[in-house]
Formats: structure tokens, sequence, C-alpha cells
């Protein structure tokens, strides 16, 4: 095994690392500078230009957009793994409101003065809300001594390119930099810019005591809230997926197609989502035949068969009911979900993770419109479910499918699909791995993919992205845990894909085929009869040609998303209907 691809051959991340977790093992509340040197030498690749005087806009969004918006007016930030730890250690758990972030899921509580409580669901949330703090504090400081030398206006131009050129200005930086602070901050920009100049950041951190056995006791705690709702799922078959809590949703019920008029109705509305909707809708678009060793039963085909209008309808339906200020798009949509067969669980206490569980009887006889009424017909006999959960952190995803696995007695499927970085290909491309290197246990990880290029191909825009499969990936630390150097022995190993859960669900996975804990640092070739495994990975940015997530993926997250999703779905659905269909 190629050794050159572990925080322990990297001296600088590992130092970082080392005192980070010392810092953090003091009882009281430690500040947050004392990290900043380590921080900087260390040369996250997603920070590069920590040391310039100049604002690093990237980074800052990349970490204002990772933490709720309060955070810029606290002073103290508790981790913790629950509120019986915080309570035990002193913090009262009364009157605090539930806040969160655009871009990171994770249970916040707010005082609504100065402190903010984070709370831990595994070793990766310190792995990732560390680095994001002390990235928004070094810009948030040269912000401070930017615009102490500036006159603030008493307001900021409504229009959108005058309001980009006075930040721009005033934060010395250019109109593509003050376009996305722009983004990341909205209307709170003013008051965000005017606290910036009127005091520096300075944050102090308390980490209460963890253990791993309350990491497992947390996931107990969420594994409970779903069997309370579907008290059947310890009795029956279970395919489990971590995707999102939109696509194969989507997909599934036909809520947006059902809906469409109305959808399209308000994107019209919005000048913006009217010109990106002309710009991508294609009624006609059809990606033609699947090439396939397995044929799939009646329907099947036609069910998830895809276009670029499809896509388009399950993006705007997004934004539609983030913009529904009433609620009611989700409420009807909720409903539909429960007519055919769908249940969400929302995520609570320390682990929020959003669960849906799929009844593939009860989407048999689901009423649907015109002729789909029967396109779910081959489920009638099964007695098999979907677990479907919005993909989880880093270490959190070891312990949520080893307690599935604890509870249901059989997993007929485990689908992954994520996120990750690429070292060569370009956003809204697809990556299928065959083989993990795992940062946390320094195993590799061999395995047979179920997903192919043939899957993927007949559902993403070939004239615009590419599928890559047989791909070396890399389950890192975190997003900032990453420097230039050691980017470039990952391309030496011959890695290409980075992200950071595929290494923990196969860890997971070993003890479900193996009578025995996994193990440490060695080379592991999973060999599976009884469970389907597919792993795939939509690109979202490139590290080393400067492509960081600092931008949104609109349509290439759209398109290579509902890609893997339907290759995922068509694979789950056939292996189910072709077995309950044996006599």
């Amino acid at each position: 095994m190629d050794t050159r691809v572990f925080v322990e051959d990297n001296e600088r991340i590992r130092n970082f690392i080392q005192l980070t977790y010392i810092t953090l093992s003091s009882t009281g509340a430690v500040p947050l500078r004392r990290l900043e040197e380590a921080y900087r030498s260390m040369g996250p690749i997603i920070h590069e230009r920590a040391n310039d005087d100049a604002l690093d806009s990237s980074a800052l969004c990349y970490a204002a957009l990772r933490l709720p918006p309060c955070v810029t007016g606290v002073r103290k930030i508790f981790l913790g793994q629950s509120e019986t730890i915080l309570e035990e250690g002193g913090v009262p758990m009364s009157a605090w409101t539930e806040v969160t972030a655009r871009a990171r899921r994770r249970r916040y509580l707010y005082d609504g003065k100065d402190t903010l409580i984070c709370f831990i669901a595994s070793k990766s949330d310190v792995d990732d809300v560390i680095p994001s703090l002390l990235a928004l504090q070094i810009e948030w400081n040269k912000a401070h001594r930017i615009l102490a030398k500036a006159e603030l206006p008493d307001t900021f131009p409504a229009e959108p390119e005058q309001r980009e050129a006075a930040v721009a200005r005033l934060l010395e930086t250019t109109r593509d930099d003050a376009r996305k602070l722009c983004g990341a901050f909205g209307d709170r920009l003013p008051e965000t810019m005017a606290a910036m100049r009127r005091e520096p950041m300075d944050l102090y951190v308390r980490n209460f005591e963890a253990s791993y056995c309350r990491y497992r006791r947390e996931t107990e705690t969420w594994w409970r809230q779903i069997q309370t709702q579907c008290p059947d799922i310890e009795h029956r078959p279970v395919y489990f997926v971590s995707s999102n809590t939109h696509s194969l949703i989507n997909v599934l019920s036909g809520f947006a197609e059902e809906h469409e008029d109305e959808i399209l109705r308000f994107a019209e509305k919005d000048p913006e989502l009217a010109e990106f909707a002309r710009r991508n809708i294609d009624a006609n678009e059809n990606l033609g035949p699947r090439p396939s060793d397995q044929a799939a039963p009646a329907g099947i085909e036609t069910v998830v068969r895809g276009n670029r209008r499809a896509n388009l309808l399950y993006y705007l339906l997004m934004r539609y009911e983030q913009q529904d200020a009433t609620g009611a798009v989700t409420e009807r949509r909720i409903a539909h979900e429960e007519r055919v067969g769908v249940r969400r669980i929302s995520g609570e206490k320390t682990l929020d993770i959003p669960t849906q569980v799929i009844d593939l009887r009860l989407l048999s006889t689901a009423c649907f419109p015109d002729e789909k009424c029967a396109r779910w017909s081959a489920f009638a006999g099964t007695d098999a479910m979907v677990l479907n959960i919005d993909y989880p952190l880093g270490r959190t995803a070891y312990f949520i499918l080893n307690k599935l696995a604890e509870h249901v007695p059989r997993i007929r499927g485990v689908y992954v699909i994520g996120k990750a970085a690429s070292l060569f290909a370009d956003r809204g491309d697809v990556l299928i791995p065959s083989s993990i290197v795992d940062q946390h246990t320094r195993n590799q990880y061999f395995f047979e993919n179920c997903i192919r290029v043939r899957d993927v191909e007949p559902f993403l825009d070939g004239a615009v992205h590419s599928i890559y499969d047989n791909q070396k990936a890399v389950t890192v630390l975190g997003t900032f845990l990453q420097n230039r150097e050691m980017l470039n022995q990952f391309l030496a190993a011959g890695v290409t894909d980075l992200e950071m859960e595929a290494g923990p669900y196969l860890a997971a996975i070993y003890e479900i085929a193996k009578p025995k804990r996994y193990p440490e640092n060695e080379v592991l070739s999973l060999r599976l009869n009884d469970i389907d495994l597919g792993i795939v990975h939509y690109v979202s940015d490139n590290p080393l040609s400067g492509r960081h997530l600092s931008t949104r993926l609109e349509q290439d997250g759209v398109d290579a998303t509902y890609a893997a999703t339907r290759a995922v779905l068509v694979r789950m659905l056939t292996r189910e209907a072709t077995r309950a269909a044996e006599p």
C-alpha cells in the first residue's frame, strides 16, 4: 500500500490535527487564535491565501456557508455530543434556539447573545468545524483591517451590479469575489460588513468530554425514531441508500411531474430562474436506450427514464419550496409522498440525519395519474423497504450503517451517492471507484462496484459531462485537511477521487460480512455474497486547478446527481423486482 496518502506522512497537517486535539483537551474555553499559526502553516488547499494580507473571498464564503449566520456575532463556541453532556458540564439548556448553516447539515443551538453550541456526531465534525471557524476568523480579521481605513455608506445599493461594485471597492477585491460575498451573506452583507469594521473576531472554543460509546448511543436514539414511525422495518429486508433528501424521492414519487405547470409558472415570475429554465428545458430530449447485461422488468426503465426537463423540474421544485414562506408547497409534497409510500423522518437531537423510508409494496398500489398507475406493479409481491438518508459527514457514516445492521435482519443493498473533489475531472462529471483508501483506518479496500459506466451513461448529458469508472478514491478526514503537497502525493499514488464517507461505510460493511471488528492498516478485499454494493460520486470541485466549492453546482450538479440516482434506482429496483418474481 502506498502510504503517501495518509495524514501521518504530511507533517504540517499531522501537527495541526495533533495541536487541535491537545488544545481541545482543556476543560475550559480556549482561544481559537492559539491554533492559527499551525493552521496557516498547514497551507490548506482550500485556503492557500491564509497568509496573504489581501482578503481570500473564496475561503471566507466557503467557511461562512458551512456555519450558521449568527456565528459572526458570537464569542464562544461549545462543542458537545449531547444535551446531557452539556448539562452535566454546567450549561443550562433552556431558552436556546435551533439555527442552521446553508451548506453543512449539523445541529446548532444559539443563546441569542454570544454563545453557539455545535453538536458533534463523530470525530469528523471536529475535523470540519474547527478549520471552518479558523478560516472565518482569519478572513474576518483581514476584512476588519481593510474596512478600518474605509467609510461605510449608510445604505448599500439594491441593484446587484452596483452593490457588487461597492463591496469590491470597500474590501479591495475583484467584482467576481464581491459577487461571491453577496451570494454568501445575502441581505445580511451590509450589517456583516459593519460588524467587521467595528471589531475583530476572537472566538473561544470549549470542547465537552466525548466518548466513543456516546457516539453509538446517539446513533441508537436516531434509530429509535425510525423504528417508532416504521415498526415493520426491523422485520423486513432493506436497501440502504446514502444520497440526499430529494433526488431519489423526486424520481420515485412523481410529485414534480404532477405539478409541472405550477412549478413552471413559479419560475416565470423570477427573471433569473426563468432564464435558467429557458436555457435548460427541452421537452423532447430523451437520453436513449440503456445497454445492460441484466434486463429490467417492464416499467422500471420507464419510471426512471429522465431528460433535462425532468431534472429541471426537480431543481425548480427545490427553489419553489425554499421561497414559499407559508410552507404550503412542502406540506402538499409530503402528503403526496405519504400517499405513495414514502415516510419522511426528520433528524433530531445530536444526529441531524433526515431519513426517508419507502415501502415498495405501498408504492406498487399507489394511484398515480394517467398512464403511470401501473408503473410499480412489479413490486406488488415484495416485502422490501428502501431506507434513504441524507449523507452524513465522515465517521458518522460508520455509526449509521453499523446501527442499521444491528437492527435489520437482511440488508440487500448498500448504495452511496455523494459529492467528491477530483484531481482531473470537471464539475458534474461522474466517478465510480473500485478501491478506497481510508485515512481514518489506514485501510485500503478493494471491492466489486455494482455500478458501471454503462449504467450511468444513458442518464447523463454526454455532450457536457463524462463518466470514469475503475477509479481509486481516498476518504479524507476533512475538506480543509489537505494541502498542495498532499494532493500531489495523491496523484503520484494514482488517487483521483477525494470524498469523506466511503471508507467509514466500508468499515461497517466489513463488520457485516465478517465475525470481527474492522482492522486497521491493512489491504482488504470485500466480497459480499448477498449484499449489492454501489458507490458513485459526482464531481463538485477540482482543488488542484483552483476550482473550489465557493460557487454553486447549479445544472452541473443536477445533471450528475440525477444520472447517478437513476443508475442506482435501476440497479436496486431491477434486483428486487427479479427477486419478487421468483417462485
